[in-house]
């Protein structure tokens, strides 16, 4: 029975540092990378492939963080932007279809120490050239051409007092035919 014991023991202890390591590498994994903090929060993105063809979903981790010491609530136009602004990409990062409709906002509202996380095909959203009044709703593979670009979500804050973008960190892709 005590050499029972001492085994069960053994074996929970593993299992509990085996996640522990498991849950450090996942969240150390997909936010390593982090934009300047402004407005009270901090933007990562990551993706899963840095090769990008047409056919294939293209997903984007993007993950919010509150780095305020208080409640961060705006009001915002969160954009997907490849080579600063080259080409760009409106997003709901709050909403489930993720497509930002024209003159509407995403809600970002993060308590002290919160974060939120989300996933996006980027390729099922609409894409144009640079920013202008006309709302994009291209497609990705359609309208941008093979080569190498950096993807950044540039955030928008359309209230609050502070500076009036939020960066995420840049990723490097390619995109090929």
């Amino acid at each position: 029975m005590r050499y029972e014991i001492v085994f069960l023991l053994s074996s929970l202890s593993c299992f509990i540092l085996g996640c522990q390591a498991e849950r450090e590498s996942i969240t150390q994994g997909s936010t390593s990378s982090w934009g300047e903090p402004s407005n009270g929060l901090r933007c990562s993105i990551d993706t899963t492939e840095t090769r990008w063809s047409k056919g294939n979903p293209v997903l984007v981790s993007v993950t919010v963080e509150n780095a305020s010491g208080s409640k961060v609530d705006l009001r915002t136009i969160p954009a997907f932007t490849l080579n600063e602004s080259q080409y760009w990409c409106p997003v709901d990062i709050r909403g489930e279809e993720h497509t930002l409709p024209a003159n509407a906002r995403s809600i970002i509202s993060l308590e002290k120490g919160a974060s939120m996380n989300t996933r996006i095909d980027i390729s099922k959203l609409g894409w144009d050239r640079g920013i202008s009044s006309i709302w994009p709703a291209q497609n990705l593979f359609s309208l941008v051409p093979p080569g190498r670009y950096s993807l950044r979500l540039d955030i928008e804050v359309v209230n609050g007092g502070g500076s009036k973008w939020i960066h995420s960190n840049q990723v490097e892709l390619t995109i090929s035919k």
